[in-house]
């Protein structure tokens, strides 16, 4: 069983104008520190990423979480009116925005005198996979990212999505779902990944995914992988695929390939 010791920073931020919640994890050190934003999943909340902060705080980095656009103390009462009605765009929204949230999470960290701000490492799972990747694009001062269970080709999500037989998704309105509109469309092309793939470098870039994964299918991620590889060409070592023989879940071996990845990257 899984044992967290020691004593911890723990400190609760309102950032900026839109008064992000932000959560921020650490062991005190004679020197800066590493930070790794932490982004949940869908219909989560920031305190769903607790034990992997505190982990990466045992690990020598500093550990920040934050709630996604709608979700935790960001919830908003038409939440599920605006999934349900148009799951396409509400998706795709949250996920632009909250990487955008990204941005300016990183401006407060840089104020931080125990936070090495040349140093900024960036993870997510599920829809915070679908954040990482599209906060790469937008942001270069994130030196090293994992996107778990979740990378590009929105296209691909949403059509999977249509037809998953899974309650929630069941009850999804189909209309937008088949035939998204076109500010749909054009925000989905603008902001795919994979429409992206020069943005990517020189940020080290490792993508996690399940081969058994019926939300995110392997379609979403493998492709994706190819598609970067010739624009890391000149340090292919920047980028990595790892698959597991696994559903829609982050796994404690995924945590654990995760928790390297960073420790290569920002702890060379």
């Amino acid at each position: 069983m899984l044992q967290i010791r020691g004593t911890y920073n723990i400190e609760k931020y309102l950032v900026g104008d839109e008064r992000i919640p932000l959560l921020i994890f650490y062991r005190e050190q004679e020197r800066a520190i590493p930070v790794i934003i932490c982004l949940h999943g869908w219909n989560g909340h920031k305190e769903d990423m607790l034990m992997t902060c505190l982990k990466l705080a045992d690990t020598g980095f500093c550990a920040a979480a934050i709630d996604a656009r709608m979700h935790g103390e960001r919830f908003q009462l038409d939440f599920w009116v605006k999934f349900f009605e148009n799951f396409p765009k509400t998706f795709l929204t949250t996920v632009v925005e909250t990487a955008k949230d990204v941005s300016r999470i990183i401006d407060f960290l840089e104020s931080k005198p125990f936070i090495d701000s040349k140093r900024v490492g960036l993870m997510g799972g599920s829809m915070g996979g679908f954040t990482t990747s599209v906060a790469v694009m937008m942001e270069k001062r994130i030196k090293a990212a994992a996107s778990i269970i979740g990378a590009a080709n929105f296209p691909q999500l949403i059509k999977n999505l249509s037809s998953v037989e899974i309650p929630i998704f069941n009850s999804l309105k189909k209309e937008p779902m088949l035939n998204p509109d076109e500010e749909t469309r054009r925000f989905c092309e603008k902001y795919d990944p994979l429409n992206n793939l020069s943005k990517f470098p020189p940020t080290a870039l490792l993508l996690i995914g399940g081969t058994a994964d019926t939300l995110v299918p392997k379609e979403c991620i493998i492709p994706f992988y190819e598609a970067l590889k010739p624009y890391y060409c000149s340090n292919p070592q920047d980028l990595k695929l790892v698959m597991y023989d696994v559903g829609h879940a982050f796994t404690s071996e995924m945590e654990t390939e995760v928790t390297r990845w960073f420790k290569e990257k920002l702890y060379p």
